[in-house]
């Protein structure tokens, strides 16, 4: 692994499972100084260790934090567990949830449970993280995590591709209002990942092969490939690179 991430704390929510664990871990391995990892449960759905014994192992300090990031106050209160490691300079808001009743008909609580998650929960931990960089002066990088449902439509991800499409202007309008202060702003939008949640979720697995076949590389991505792509959005590789939505699909966008 590299070291691009050297001398950097790195929060990052949603990290108990699947993109997000593969995030937090992939930050350690490329030299991050210390992790804050939240989620509103600190097993993961695949079983196994969690995501903050498994970073600890790497000798990189870290902290576990239960965060229902569609609430503003619990955004806040993971984002001050970073003081404790001088401050926060990455943070990802990964956390985000399908639904098993997505599509034109969707119920009106299941749309504002996954718009709370999805939309509202990115838009409070960017604030929070944003807050606390500018009180300590901190030229830092917020990755907002899309998804290549929120740069195309699909009839079975209405609700989820909305909130996609949202989180990615949201990464240019705060990278328009935060620029001026040194904080970037990116989202990530990935395509089909391996994940458990790609291989359960209802119309999205069965969809997962017909993918796979028409991706120039014909393969699915692995979840520390979004890793890699969000550590670089977090170093200071990506130090001219704010508004951005990077595509890291396999090519599948450029073909589809």
């Amino acid at each position: 692994m590299s070291n691009i991430l050297n001398g950097k704390v790195v929060v990052v929510t949603g990290a108990s499972s699947g993109i997000g664990r593969a995030i937090a871990l992939r930050a350690a391995e490329h030299g991050a100084r210390a992790l804050i990892v939240s989620d509103v449960t600190e097993t993961p759905r695949e079983g196994g260790e969690p995501t903050a014994e498994a970073i600890r192992a790497l000798g990189v300090p870290t902290l576990f934090v239960k965060t229902d990031v569609s609430k503003r106050a619990e955004n806040d209160a993971l984002v001050a567990a970073a003081a404790e490691f001088g401050g926060v300079d990455v943070f990802v808001a990964n956390a985000g949830i399908t639904l098993r009743t997505d599509g034109a008909e969707v119920p009106e609580e299941d749309y504002r449970r996954l718009m709370a998650v999805n939309l509202d929960g990115v838009l409070f931990g960017a604030q929070a993280a944003a807050r606390q960089m500018k009180a300590k002066g901190k030229a830092g990088s917020i990755v907002l995590m899309a998804s290549m449902g929120g740069l195309v439509g699909a009839g079975i991800t209405v609700a989820y591709s909305t909130s996609k499409g949202g989180v990615i202007l949201m990464a240019k309008s705060l990278a328009d209002a935060l620029g001026p202060d040194g904080i970037r702003v990116n989202a990530v939008a990935p395509g089909t990942i391996d994940t458990v949640l790609l291989r359960t979720a209802p119309g999205i697995a069965e969809s997962a092969e017909g993918f796979r076949q028409r991706t120039p590389l014909r393969r699915l991505g692995q979840p520390s490939e979004i890793g890699d792509a969000v550590a670089y959005l977090g170093s200071d590789l990506s130090s001219y690179v704010t508004g951005h939505a990077l595509s890291v699909d396999g090519g599948l966008l450029a073909v589809i």
